[in-house]
């Protein structure tokens, strides 16, 4: 299974954990497909800097920015606006995921805890994708969610 690790400023982080924002619109790179299923972690980046929760890619949507927002648009309860279209309109592709099953971890990660395991690890300005077997995967994310490694 892929995990993606993706950050996410504190206002947007809290909308989705409360069910409130149901796509997570993103500029994207020719090619880089993202698919339901997937698994997305959010590190919530501003004062917080930790991983907070997770969820799971429902719909993909994807294209050029007037196409994703025209397409979100018409999902009355997408829980978008013009603040996350602004995010989204200079770039030369974009993509909405549909947030399925959000999870807000008990004990947020912090990075001083990341970096005890993966000392030169960096948290990530764009989309991170890793692999289900990976140190950060098994070792932080699965326990933080209650999964074994």
């Amino acid at each position: 299974m892929v995990v993606l690790v993706i950050p996410i400023k504190p206002v947007f982080a809290y909308r989705i954990f409360t069910g409130r924002k149901k796509y997570d619109l993103r500029k994207a790179r020719n090619g880089f497909l993202v698919e339901p299923g997937n698994r997305v972690v959010l590190y919530v980046s501003g004062g917080v800097k930790a991983f907070m929760g997770e969820y799971t890619i429902g719909e993909v949507i994807t294209g050029s920015p007037d196409y994703v927002i025209r397409e979100v648009s018409r999902r009355p309860s997408s829980g978008v606006g013009e603040e996350d279209f602004s995010y989204i309109r200079d770039s030369k592709y974009a993509l909405a995921m549909e947030v399925l099953n959000p999870i807000i971890y008990r004990k947020p990660i912090e990075m001083k805890e990341v970096l005890r395991i993966i000392p030169d690890y960096n948290p990530p300005l764009g989309i991170q994708k890793l692999d289900d077997y990976e140190p950060l995967v098994v070792l932080l994310f699965n326990k933080a969610r209650g999964l074994r490694g």
